[in-house]
């Protein structure tokens, strides 16, 4: 049978993801998964998204400018951001899916986002008090990076504007949950799409941190924060956090070489009764709400979980059906750049367990000076054991495994996947 194409465009710090599916005699059937950068991530100097929107629509243009499907998993900046450019006006797309959290006609969907939204313009607002920054710097926290997470979460209006009402074609929307089971396009023979979250259970998409023995996040010689971890909800007013819990820092939204033992435990006290619970609060909220697709082709599995955190993992994870297509996993394109708290160590350690079926696996990622520990070391080296290929957005394409090309222009790279 014929390859899949997966081609993972440089956006630096964000996720942009081109899949081809083979189709007899025909153009392939395309998906489109993100496409978006974080601001403070970009590949190079000089480099905007409207170059890497440029490269795609070239991709396509050879035979009408058609996307099948485009999916947007979650709306960062980091994975949206490319779709305000005016360039998608002249794309005709098929079909456009969004988790169900977006879906206008849906009120808890509307509670949830409206929650959100006026979140992170309060915060983005805060930051214009020097008072406000000034706090932060004598608390050895770098506002820079409590500034990029709030940035990440603001509402990205342009594009999802086109997310929701342009391109070309007069595309379907469909707002996607677990509830929705699998999707099959009509258009594309032998291709079976897996919807394994959001729930619609508000409990399992707010439950953002995985249990310490799950997670890669690891502090070399500093000692852990004794003791159990308060998990009570905060003084901050419910009013200004997306979900009614707070969460304990991890090592890469708090800075670059900040985390000693006597400040960790100063930051799990902070956590409690700070404006920072609601800064890291509010960015794993969104997480929380990102699509987790399988598409299923041949004897492929590709697994896209976009940002999905670990209510998320788990509860697929716990449902026979959708742990048995975990076990298929064929590709995979890494959580989160990375993150410590977005691929679990049970999804590669027990579901993937002496599968010789991972092929490979794609890391979109870019260093950032005030997140230093993305993407996380022990979970690449596990990759790097576990997989034949993985790509990363980061590294030269000379340094690319073998089979993969690089993209016109360093646009990124692409691999032939075995269908």
């Amino acid at each position: 049978m014929a390859e899949i194409q997966v081609q993972m465009y440089n956006v630096g710090f964000g996720d942009c993801f081109l899949l081809k599916f083979p189709r007899d005699g025909r153009t392939p059937f395309r998906v489109l998964v993100d496409c978006g950068s974080h601001s403070a991530g970009h590949p190079r100097p000089g480099w905007k998204i409207r170059q890497t929107v440029a490269a795609i629509v070239d991709d396509i243009g050879d035979d009408g400018s058609v996307i099948d499907v485009v999916v947007a998993t979650h709306r960062h900046q980091d994975h949206v951001s490319g779709f305000a450019e005016p360039a998608w006006s002249s794309v005709t797309v098929g079909e456009v899916w969004l988790p169900w959290t977006e879906d206008p006609d849906d009120p808890e969907a509307t509670r949830i986002r409206t929650r959100q939204s006026s979140l992170a313009l309060n915060l983005t607002n805060a930051f214009t008090d020097p008072g406000f920054v000034d706090r932060w710097k004598s608390e050895e926290i770098a506002p820079a990076s409590l500034q990029a997470m709030v940035a990440n979460s603001l509402t990205n209006e342009g594009a999802m504007r086109t997310l929701h009402r342009g391109f070309a074609g007069k595309p379907t929307r469909r707002f996607l949950s677990t509830d929705t089971g699998h999707l099959q396009p009509d258009d594309c023979p032998g291709l079976t799409v897996h919807v394994l979250g959001p729930s619609k259970d508000e409990s399992v998409i707010r439950d953002m941190d995985p249990p310490p023995e799950q997670s890669y996040l690891a502090f070399g010689a500093a000692p852990p924060v004794s003791g159990p971890v308060d998990r009570t909800p905060s003084p901050v007013s419910e009013s200004n956090r997306p979900f009614a819990k707070s969460y304990v820092l991890d090592e890469a939204a708090y800075g670059p070489g900040k985390l000693g033992g006597s400040l960790k435990s100063k930051a799990a006290a902070m956590m409690r009764d700070t404006d920072l619970a609601t800064v890291v609060s509010l960015d794993k909220a969104v997480n929380g709400t990102s699509l987790m697709l399988m598409f299923e082709f041949g004897s492929a599995y590709l697994l896209f979980p976009g940002d999905a955190q670990w209510g998320t993992w788990h509860a697929a994870m716990n449902r026979p059906a959708s742990r048995q297509l975990l076990t298929r996993t064929t590709f995979y394109k890494v959580g989160h750049h990375g993150s410590h708290n977005a691929t679990p160590r049970a999804f590669l350690e027990e579901v993937l367990d002496g599968n010789p079926q991972l092929w490979a696996s794609a890391a979109s990622v870019r260093p950032i000076s005030f997140w230093p520990n993305i993407p996380r070391t022990l979970l690449m080296d596990e990759l790097n054991a576990r997989c034949k290929r993985v790509l990363r957005s980061d590294q030269d394409e000379h340094d690319s495994p073998p089979d993969v090309t690089a993209l016109p222009g360093k646009a990124g790279l692409s691999l032939q996947v075995p269908s």
